[in-house]
């Protein structure tokens, strides 16, 4: 916390996002695209966003105020043309496009974001995810085109954090909870026919600021089964399908005319244990039954190789993944023999292993909507029973499973969890029952504990990513869960699909063109009829998981998930309170450094070439001397060679060197470097 004290007190500047020019789409216009998926939203809504289907097609009907380029991992400008900091960090404005338009032709104006985020937290609305937006003090207008957040502290995902895709509040005032059935919104396609639950058909907005799109039309099919989905597609009635499994990808991969998109997914399957059960208390004894279930082959057999080993609680999609980290081994014989060193023997010759006269015997659950954990189960059983341990196991419905979870009434659980682009596994993880809600196997680390706290809050990724590497390798060396797999994200399209080049998203589609000659005039495919709703008792001690019916069967881990974002207190990262001294410390007079050298860079001509402006901000450590011992980037336009520059004439600085009571000592204080022709 002193490290970010002190950027906080010396960092004099103010970091702009660069405004960049409006980048036109590209594409042989016209035709129509139909989209195959088996999740599928109840409304098309940014303030009720689903909790159990993805919510990528808010991306073709809205704009964010900025979002992440998947080519350089940055944020791009979008709704917003540029943003700035405040000098201390706490705060953001953002200066929003004039050029863009409601589907009603009304324009989308600050107080529309201002609105949607007054909805957000407005405790009767009940928004889903308000702990994103926890961290937000306050939201001000600045102007009609220009809005400000102001945070209660400074951490590395303010950008992330206040992200807000708004509702236009002349519409939304008037229709409020039928917003969702019927949409205004400003994206790149506008909704013609919404059938919730079954299908939505989109027509192209000629208004779009970029431009209008290549396709005139996108038709979104919901499918209950995902075979049918598969025959649809195999039948050419489908040109793309989302979220496919790895048995049916590795059928289609044989159609010379097909696509397979396989790249992996943001989430990880494991087996959680119990940690208050005596047997599984103990490291190595975990260990052992890691190294006897045969990962590899779950990988192979059940996900047909389309997925990684998962290495601890982050997938390798995660930009805090560390690759550092030796994955446990499969060996059996291994495993015997750590388990024989503990003290666990055949005594009885029964093929299974004792320690003070009890057989150990494992009680392992799942639920039984996810066949895959079935199967997974299954290996479970067979590759424990060769170790010598008994399992009970018991597929539940995720009613069931999540009661079984809140009470502890297991020795281990084959579930998963997902991992976004915003790191925060407290709720997962954290020792303290109140903030570790869902940590369910009783895991209690206290340097896990502090390695949270610090990355939540740390402002420098590259710092953050170290931290988050750290926890990695505390939790997978501990072994509380015995880490499988990291399924792949699967899905399909035909080669006439064009523009799909960085992998098949459905929030990228209003990219993607079909060129003439091989579109069709007509799809033979007439949409399932709206799915029977199935709603799965809730627990008694889950009565704070959301209150949302969906269409079919719930994934447990995703009730779990949806409760952690409605939590605002849970998750959340406080300082613990420190009793004040009975005598007060008497107050240092500190002064900062003073530059008496300054350098400017070069504006390098590569930069030049590519018409790129912007600030760089380096922080600087000037010791006693006065010297600069270290130089990082703190903030950047994302120009390589201004930043080189930037470094380079930061070094060559000297300083009055900071002082404490008059004595020399180390400080950080930043440097901002405008780049310019």
């Amino acid at each position: 916390m002193k490290k970010l004290f002190f950027i906080l007190i010396s960092a004099a500047l103010i970091i702009a996002g660069c405004a960049q020019k409006t980048e036109p789409l590209t594409g042989e216009p016209g035709g129509k695209l139909v989209i195959g998926t088996t999740e599928f939203p109840e409304e098309l809504s940014p303030l009720s966003p689903s909790v159990f289907s993805s919510n990528d097609i808010l991306d073709l009907l809205y704009m964010h105020l900025h979002r992440i380029d998947p080519e350089t991992g940055k944020m791009k400008p979008e709704l917003a043309s540029s943003w700035e900091f405040s000098e201390d960090l706490s705060s953001i404005t953002y200066y929003l496009r004039t050029d863009v338009k409601w589907w009603d032709g009304e324009p989308v104006t600050a107080e529309d974001v201002l609105y949607t985020y007054e909805r957000m937290t407005d405790p009767d609305f009940g928004y889903s995810d308000i702990a994103r937006i926890r961290f937000i003090k306050k939201a001000e207008l600045i102007g009609t085109h220009a809005i400000r957040f102001t945070f209660d502290r400074v951490y590395a995902d303010l950008l992330t954090d206040s992200d807000i895709m708004p509702v236009p509040k002349h519409v939304y005032e008037k229709l409020k909870a039928d917003f969702g059935k019927k949409p205004i919104g400003n994206g790149p396609y506008k909704v013609k026919e919404f059938n919730a639950g079954s299908s939505l058909i989109m027509v192209a907005n000629e208004g779009y600021y970029r431009g209008k799109p290549p396709l005139d039309e996108i038709d979104l099919i919901n499918f209950t089964n995902p075979d049918s989905m598969i025959a649809a597609f195999s039948q050419g009635s489908l040109d793309l399908i989302l979220d496919i499994a790895p048995t049916a990808a590795k059928s289609l991969s044989a159609n010379k005319n097909v696509t397979v998109d396989s790249r992996p997914g943001n989430s990880y399957t494991y087996v959680g244990w119990n940690l208050n059960n005596e047997d599984l208390k103990d490291k190595d004894v975990r260990k052992a039954i890691s190294m006897a279930i045969n990962r590899s082959k779950i990988l192979n057999d059940i996900f047909a190789g389309m997925g990684t080993l998962s290495l601890g609680p982050l997938p390798p999609t995660s930009w805090g993944y560390s690759e550092d980290i030796a994955p446990v081994e499969y060996n059996p014989a291994k495993a015997k023999e750590i388990l024989r060193q503990k003290g666990y023997g055949d005594k009885n010759k029964n093929g299974y292993l004792e320690k003070n006269n009890q057989e150990f015997t494992l009680n392992i659950i799942t639920n039984i909507e996810n066949p895959d954990r079935v199967a997974i189960l299954g290996n479970i059983v067979n590759d424990l029973k060769s170790l010598g341990i008994k399992v009970n196991a018991r597929d539940l419905d995720a009613a069931a499973f999540i009661q079984s979870l809140v009470s502890r009434n297991f020795d281990g659980f084959v579930m998963g969890w997902s991992v976004g682009e915003k790191i925060d596994p407290t709720a997962y993880w954290y020792s303290e029952p109140a903030r570790g809600k869902f940590n369910f196997i009783s895991y209690k680390n206290r340097t896990a504990d502090s390695l949270i706290d610090e990355g939540v809050t740390m402002l420098n990724r590259k710092k953050a990513k170290e931290t988050w590497g750290q926890f990695q390798k505390i939790v997978y060396e501990d072994q509380p869960y015995t880490f499988l797999i990291v399924p792949n994200r699967i899905s399909a399209s035909y080669l006439r699909v064009k523009g799909a080049g960085e992998g098949i998203q459905l929030a990228s589609v209003y990219s993607y063109w079909i060129p003439e000659a091989e579109r069709r005039v007509a799809v033979a495919y007439v949409p399932p009829k709206k799915p029977e709703v199935v709603t799965p008792a809730v627990p008694e001690k889950a009565e704070k998981l959301p209150e949302i019916k969906p269409k079919t069967v719930l994934a447990p881990e995703k009730l779990l998930e949806a409760a952690a974002k409605k939590e605002t207190t849970a998750v959340a990262v406080t300082t613990p309170p420190v009793a004040p001294p009975v005598i007060p410390p008497k107050a240092s007079v500190i002064t900062r450094p003073i530059p008496k050298k300054q350098t400017s860079p070069k504006y390098p001509e590569s930069a030049r070439a590519l018409g790129a402006t912007g600030r760089v901000v380096v922080r600087v450590i000037v010791g006693i001397d006065g010297k600069v011992k270290n130089v990082i980037i703190l903030s950047s336009f994302g120009n390589p060679a201004c930043e080189e520059a930037a470094l380079a004439a930061a070094k060559k600085w000297e300083f009055e060197p900071a002082t404490k009571d008059g004595v020399p000592f180390e400080q950080n204080t930043a440097i901002p470097f405008d780049f310019k022709p």
